[in-house]
This record gives C-alpha cells, sequence and structure tokens, in this order.
C-alpha cells in the first residue's frame, strides 16, 4: 500500500522521530541527499511558493543548517531544537501565519518514510488546487526514487570495494 493510494491509513504508518535535517532549493545539509536539493528547486518555481523546503526527521530533533528562500521567509536558523518548535507544527496549531501550506511524505520503496516535502507562501493562493498538491506529491516521490537509487549505488559500490 503506499501513501498516494485511495485506501492508504494513516493508522498503518510506524514513525519513529529522532532529528530533523532540513533542505531548501537553495542550500541543503549535507546529510540530506543531494537529490532532494534538486527536486526542491524545481518544485518552488513550479509553485511560485515563498519556499520549499524538506525535513527528515531523526532523534526528536529539527537540525537546520541554511536557508536562503526569500526574504520573508527567513524563520530557519542553525541550531537543533525540539521537533514541537519546527515550522511544520507552528504551521498546523496556527503560531506563524501561512497564507497556503502543502506537504507530501517521501516513502522510499521499501516503506520507510525518509521525510517530507513542504511547500508554503505567507499569502493565500486561491489559484491553488488538488493537481498541484498532486505535483508535490508527485516530486515526494521523484525524490524518494532518486535517493533510493542512489543508497542502492552506494551499497553496491562498497560490497565490491576489497576490504
Amino acid at each position: 500500500m503506499s501513501f498516494f493510494e485511495p485506501d492508504y491509513c494513516a493508522a498503518d504508518l510506524e514513525v519513529r522521530v529522532s532529528e530533523l535535517l532540513i533542505a531548501t532549493a537553495d542550500a541543503s545539509d549535507p546529510a540530506v541527499d543531494q537529490a532532494v536539493h534538486q527536486v526542491l528547486r524545481l518544485l518552488r518555481e513550479q509553485h511560485g511558493m515563498e519556499a520549499g523546503f524538506a525535513a527528515e526527521v531523526i532523534d526528536g530533533k529539527r537540525v537546520s543548517r541554511r536557508l536562503e528562500p526569500s526574504e520573508r521567509a527567513q524563520f530557519i536558523d542553525e541550531q537543533a531544537e525540539p521537533l514541537e518548535l519546527a515550522f511544520c507544527k507552528q504551521v498546523l496549531q496556527a503560531k506563524v501565519p501561512s497564507g497556503c501550506y502543502v506537504s507530501a511524505p517521501m516513502v522510499l520503496s521499501d516503506g520507510l518514510l525518509y521525510g517530507t516535502l513542504y511547500s508554503f507562501s505567507f499569502n493565500p493562493d486561491t489559484a491553488l488546487e488538488l493537481r498541484d498538491l498532486k505535483k508535490l506529491e508527485m516530486a515526494a516521490q521523484l525524490a524518494a526514487r532518486m535517493i533510493g537509487e542512489r543508497r542502492a549505488q552506494r551499497a553496491a559500490a562498497s560490497q565490491a570495494q576489497p576490504a
């Protein structure tokens, strides 16, 4: 069963939260796969949003490195903080003004939840439609596929090297 199928049930998801790494269309934490950075650039251009970013969650912390979206979107610093303070959670609880906010999970082929793609704007976007969410979901699937392929290549290369 896929996150993107109509019969998907969120209760089927097992989540382990540990640390949150951030990638944007302009910059990325070195631990985040480069595929995410490439997909985010495309995503931000297509949606015309003020920022697009990805989050990988590890150990209950959000660790961000650098963000260079529009001037209004300077909300991420270079410090670790509890996941409860993460932007996505603040938006959902209406602590941060957001006119438009969409997200989609990045699920690897083995079913592992790698992280989430986000796109937002401070201003409402009445033209945003279901097809825009579908684009975000396809971008998340593309990033997950690219990450999976790169992980497989690295694993094959490390096994091929003599000890």
